[in-house]
């Protein structure tokens, strides 16, 4: 068993501040599994929660662990553990000068951000998927890469269309307030998920993302492997 994490006081005060002041426009924000996870796994602003905790719960839904890691996981470790039902998380939380964004994924991001969505199995069975496929092409690093955009711009950056209005279906969005902000403002240029157009998109992690794929549904990514992997092979 993971042993209890020991948090600073910067940190708890960090946590709280950023999850508090989310909570005010999250509901219109971030699609709702998201929501669902949240109460799921009781993750709330005014205590960081033990990811043992967390994984006693969520591998009894989903089948998925959260694994402490110290910083961002090359893409060659990232994805062989998607495919065994594992997510990493930064062991660490992101300095207060970060609050509304940081390109190094932490707490905030990872335990927050992505294993809320993880607690529900249509979600999680296509990471893992997503995580399978990816490694069949490891030691192709230009389908590889193909991959790599392919999860930045769904499962990271990602937006979905809902009776309500676009709402953030990735994680690095629904995990930064500076971000689902800037998402759902004006300011980036919003294009229909393309499978052709995603794979061949290059991206930046050290800036908002000005260019973003936007999902007609959760069917149509999760049935979309298959058609991915015709894309990718070409």
């Amino acid at each position: 068993m993971l042993k209890d994490r020991v948090f600073t006081n910067d940190e708890t005060e960090t946590w709280q501040t950023v999850l508090s002041t989310h909570e005010k426009t999250r509901r219109d924000q971030v699609v709702d599994i998201f929501h669902s996870g949240l109460k799921t796994l009781d993750i709330q602003a005014n205590k960081i929660p033990q990811l043992w905790e967390i994984n006693d719960t969520l591998e009894k839904i989903s089948g998925f662990n959260g694994a402490y890691v110290t910083g961002l996981e090359d893409g060659k470790s990232f994805y062989p553990m998607l495919a065994k039902r594992l997510f990493p998380v930064g062991n660490f939380i992101r300095d207060k000068r970060d609050l509304s964004y940081t390109p190094e994924p932490d707490m905030i991001h990872d335990l927050y951000g992505h294993i809320p969505f993880l607690v529900n199995r249509d979600y999680a069975q296509f990471c893992q998927k997503i995580g399978e496929t990816a490694c069949r092409f490891i030691d192709d690093d230009k389908k590889f890469h193909q991959f790599e955009r392919f999860f930045w711009f769904t499962i990271e950056f990602g937006l979905i269309k809902t009776d309500d209005g676009p709402r953030a279906f990735g994680a690095g969005i629904a995990s930064s307030i500076g971000e689902c902000d800037f998402a759902l403002s004006f300011e980036p240029e919003v294009v229909d998920f393309d499978i052709e157009l995603i794979i061949n998109q290059e991206f930046r992690i050290d800036e908002m993302q000005k260019k973003l794929f936007i999902l007609e549904s959760k069917s149509q990514l999760y049935g979309c492997i298959d058609e991915l992997v015709n894309k990718v092979k070409k």
